[in-house]
């Protein structure tokens, strides 16, 4: 799986970072968010709770993600496809 990091030097919204992990996913074709999670509050989506530690990365996986990307404390993984 294909991984970027952004560590932006202040606060960002979800709103915000999603538009970030967008960009980066678009430039490499088209694409599905398939979860995502804020790593310092534990929300995510979807609120999935089962299948080990990461459950919201167990359950992309299971779905094809192929790229992960993390803006500050937040982590988005999606499925593109060229």
């Amino acid at each position: 799986m294909e991984e970027v990091k952004i560590n932006l030097k202040k606060d960002v919204s979800l709103e915000e970072a999603e538009k970030y992990a967008k960009a980066i996913a678009s430039k490499r074709g088209e694409y599905i968010l398939l979860s995502m999670c804020d790593l310092r509050t534990g929300y995510r989506a979807p609120e999935v709770y089962c299948c080990g530690e990461k459950p919201w990365e167990v359950y992309a996986c299971s779905r094809g993600a192929n790229l992960r990307v993390k803006v500050n404390n937040f982590e988005f993984f999606f499925r593109v496809e060229n």
